[in-house]
């Protein structure tokens, strides 16, 4: 007979999934001290989620939902194009990919040590990159579909390269940095098609 599902227990595991991952990583975190912690039995973790990964996800998901719904409101708010572009730079690279609570280290842990039963839902990375590409279109009325494509994907890329850095040596991060350097890149891109436009 099956087990029947109650969502405070469901809350339990991922607080007591979240609070672990902060404190001990994703890779020494089990699913057998997140039932400890939650107060509940291993099996009992199964009849809500199928693996430590999609537990991961379940936590990731809505933090970082939260992150770029602020980041939005932060880069709208700005009075120029340049100023709103740099906000979103920043923003998604410095307080997002580098983020110090764990969050992010957790989700490209979770990524790395993936197993071929781990089912992968591409459906938050479509969601962050369609936010992103409307940003990009406020902080770039005059760009086309393909520029921000184009931008999308390299911040993606960018936000990768950071967050994995960052799990590899967590110290050593020149955030100033690389946000600077991509948004030199970035305005040369879009001075350079705004001349060739002229």
């Amino acid at each position: 007979m099956a087990r029947q599902k109650n969502e405070q227990i469901r809350t339990a595991i991922m607080e007591a999934a979240q609070q672990l991952f902060m404190e001990k990583g994703y890779i020494a975190t089990t699913i057998s001290s997140i039932a400890r912690a939650a107060g509940t039995s291993q099996s009992n973790v199964y009849v809500y989620f199928s693996s430590k990964f999609e537990i991961a996800f379940a936590v990731f998901d809505p933090w970082l939902r939260a992150r770029v719904a602020e980041l939005e409101k932060r880069v709208m708010a700005q009075e120029t194009p340049e100023e709103s572009l740099r906000s979103l730079i920043d923003g998604l690279l410095h307080g997002i990919a580098a983020d110090r609570s764990g969050q992010t280290l957790t989700l490209v842990q979770a990524l790395a040590t993936a197993k071929p039963g781990d089912e992968y839902n591409p459906e938050l990375l479509i969601w962050t990159m369609s936010r992103i590409h409307h940003m990009i279109g406020g902080a770039l009325p005059s760009s086309d579909p393909t520029e921000r494509n184009a931008l999308t994907h390299s911040l993606m890329l960018a936000f990768d390269g950071i967050a994995l850095r960052q799990n590899l040596r967590r110290g050593e991060i020149e955030d100033g940095l690389s946000v600077d350097a991509l948004y030199m890149m970035v305005q040369a891109l879009v001075e350079r098609r705004s001349q060739a436009r002229s």
